[in-house]
């Protein structure tokens, strides 16, 4: 593909063009044409201010109408499924923000269609393009291959609530309202579920989906629920080969701070994560590596700190994308990978109950 990639938008509330229309605005393979957005005002602000010429206020119209290599659609995630089902329908790629959706049925019928249509589906989780996370899955991926550290045995994973924006600017609003959106109903939890089980779960996907999915791409493996207390406030699981995993979600009062870690063990090394908060921009996670001494001959304990370029995630995940529809470069968030984020949410939910009435 010769020319530049062609995008269009179906939403731009703040994280659409806080975290996805600027950041494609800075690629140069890449041109921004299209916007669909129910707020008339608004819309026709942010296209003026991003150089987009068609504004519409359907993706139905948008996907009528407009010539696009691919569509960006950032609304909330209980509306998803039809976008993407239209997108998809439509020939046209698309990459999404996390969840994919709400049910894993749904999730299941979105990959499926992806399939049959040959059309790139991608989810929006950006820690997966952070360069912090991409040294540490390389590195656990060369040690379990070579087994020069022993096994890969745990993994501590800390996401207390905190604050998330760091003062991000504030996206543009003229103040209107956005009409009905005519034929896309809010998704609703599986039916399994009581009403407080939906909402726990629908609070679990929004704040630790990228959780979940970032520990599978880490360790490079599958993995399943054996426990959740009966505050919602912790997560054991065991993966495929035996690691031990722990989620700690509990808030302890620093909401000024973003304190999200992970640290996994082998039998003689150790490798820690810490992630940035999502919208600080220039910021990737920062890596520390420890070698236990002896283990593999070392006369002394090792640390080392790589020095990683300081890029923001959602920025390097605008451009893989447009490097997927430009060159073909792997998708490595796909739609079908993030089903299983959602079976593991309602894992989480049974295991919740479970000990409740244990």
């Amino acid at each position: 593909m010769a020319k530049k990639v062609r995008i269009g938008f179906v939403g731009a509330g703040y994280m659409g063009q806080n975290a996805h229309i600027a950041n494609y605005a800075r690629i140069d393979d890449c041109e921004l044409v299209a916007l669909a957005e129910g707020r008339p005002d608004t819309a026709r602000a942010v296209a003026d201010r991003y150089g987009i010429e068609a504004v519409y206020s359907t993706h139905h119209d948008m996907l009528a109408d407009a010539d696009m290599d691919g569509v960006v659609g950032i609304m909330g995630f209980h509306l998803l499924v039809s976008v993407v089902e239209d997108t998809l329908n439509a020939g046209v790629p698309i990459i999404t923000e996390k969840p994919m959706c709400i049910r894993p049925d749904n999730g299941r019928r979105l990959a499926a269609l992806a399939a049959e249509k040959d059309v790139l589906y991608q989810v929006g989780y950006m820690k997966r393009h952070d360069l912090g996370s991409r040294y540490v899955r390389d590195t656990v991926a060369k040690w379990k291959e070579s087994g020069e550290c022993g096994a890969l045995s745990y993994m501590r994973v800390t996401m207390p609530p905190g604050d998330w924006t760091m003062e991000h600017e504030p996206p543009i609003s003229r103040g209107d309202a956005a009409p009905s959106y005519e034929g896309q109903s809010a998704e609703s939890p599986p039916d399994w579920m009581s009403e407080e089980q939906g909402q726990a779960y629908v609070s679990f996907v929004n704040f630790y989906i990228h959780q979940v999915n970032l520990i599978r791409f880490l360790i490079g493996e599958d993995y399943r629920v054996t426990y959740a207390d009966p505050r919602g406030r912790t997560m054991t699981a065991i993966s495929d080969s035996g690691v031990v995993i722990l989620l700690e979600m509990a808030g302890y009062g620093l909401q000024h701070r973003w304190e999200e870690s992970y640290r996994l063990q082998f039998d003689g090394a150790r490798i820690d994560l810490d992630i940035p908060s999502p919208m600080a921009r220039q910021r990737a996670g920062e890596v520390t590596v420890y070698r236990q001494s002896g283990f593999d001959g070392s006369a002394a304990p090792q640390e080392m700190r790589p020095y990683l370029p300081q890029r923001w995630p959602f920025e390097e995940q605008a451009r893989a994308f447009v490097a997927s529809l430009k060159d073909g470069a792997p998708n490595v968030a796909p739609g079908h990978d993030a089903v299983r984020d959602l079976e593991i949410s309602e894992e989480y939910i049974r295991a919740v109950e479970s000990s409740r009435s244990a």
